[in-house]
Protein backbone atom coordinates (compact mmCIF):
# COMPACT_ATOMS: atom_id res chain seq x y z
CA UNK A 1 0.00 0.00 0.00
CA UNK A 2 2.07 2.68 -1.39
CA UNK A 3 0.83 6.69 -0.76
CA UNK A 4 2.63 9.34 -2.23
CA UNK A 5 1.89 13.17 -1.79
CA UNK A 6 4.40 15.98 -0.56
CA UNK A 7 4.54 17.15 2.97
CA UNK A 8 4.97 21.15 3.76
CA UNK A 9 6.21 21.60 6.85
CA UNK A 10 6.27 25.08 7.63
CA UNK A 11 8.54 25.79 11.10
CA UNK A 12 8.55 29.45 11.18
CA UNK A 13 6.09 30.45 13.99
CA UNK A 14 8.63 27.98 16.03
CA UNK A 15 11.26 29.96 14.98
CA UNK A 16 9.34 33.17 15.71
CA UNK A 17 8.29 32.18 18.91
CA UNK A 18 11.80 30.84 20.10
CA UNK A 19 13.37 34.29 18.94
CA UNK A 20 10.91 35.90 20.80
CA UNK A 21 11.51 34.21 23.64
CA UNK A 22 14.90 34.41 23.66
CA UNK A 23 14.47 38.40 23.26
CA UNK A 24 11.88 38.43 26.46
CA UNK A 25 14.24 36.60 28.59
CA UNK A 26 17.46 38.98 27.28
CA UNK A 27 14.87 41.63 28.62
CA UNK A 28 13.75 40.37 31.74
CA UNK A 29 17.77 39.48 32.83
CA UNK A 30 18.43 43.60 31.81
CA UNK A 31 15.83 44.94 33.66
CA UNK A 32 16.63 42.51 36.59
CA UNK A 33 20.75 43.76 36.36
CA UNK A 34 19.49 47.61 35.83
CA UNK A 35 17.53 47.25 38.89
CA UNK A 36 20.14 45.47 41.40
CA UNK A 37 20.86 48.71 43.48
CA UNK A 38 17.15 48.62 44.22
CA UNK A 39 17.08 44.98 44.87
CA UNK A 40 19.96 44.82 47.27
CA UNK A 41 18.72 47.80 49.20
CA UNK A 42 15.35 46.13 49.69
CA UNK A 43 16.74 43.24 50.97
CA UNK A 44 18.65 45.23 52.95
CA UNK A 45 16.23 47.27 54.41
CA UNK A 46 13.90 43.83 55.10
CA UNK A 47 17.23 42.36 56.97
CA UNK A 48 17.66 46.09 58.81
CA UNK A 49 13.69 45.72 60.23
CA UNK A 50 14.13 42.25 61.16
CA UNK A 51 17.11 43.29 63.22
CA UNK A 52 15.48 45.94 65.15
CA UNK A 53 12.64 44.02 65.89
CA UNK A 54 14.51 41.08 67.32
CA UNK A 55 16.47 43.92 69.47
CA UNK A 56 12.68 44.98 70.36
CA UNK A 57 11.74 41.32 71.49
CA UNK A 58 15.39 41.07 73.37
CA UNK A 59 14.64 44.27 75.26
CA UNK A 60 11.15 43.07 76.12
CA UNK A 61 12.76 39.90 77.30
CA UNK A 62 14.67 41.10 79.08
CA UNK A 63 12.85 43.91 80.69
CA UNK A 64 10.84 40.60 82.33
CA UNK A 65 13.70 38.92 83.31
CA UNK A 66 14.40 41.83 85.72
CA UNK A 67 11.24 42.41 86.85
CA UNK A 68 10.50 38.85 87.94
CA UNK A 69 14.10 39.35 89.89
CA UNK A 70 13.24 42.23 91.51
CA UNK A 71 9.89 40.87 92.24
CA UNK A 72 11.97 37.82 94.05
CA UNK A 73 14.17 39.71 95.86
CA UNK A 74 11.09 41.92 97.17
CA UNK A 75 9.57 38.48 98.54
CA UNK A 76 12.61 37.52 99.95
Amino acid sequence: MATTGSVDVNLTSYGNMVNNASDLGAEVTGGIADQGEVIGMSIGIVIFIMFLFGVAILGFSLCKKVINLTDKIKED
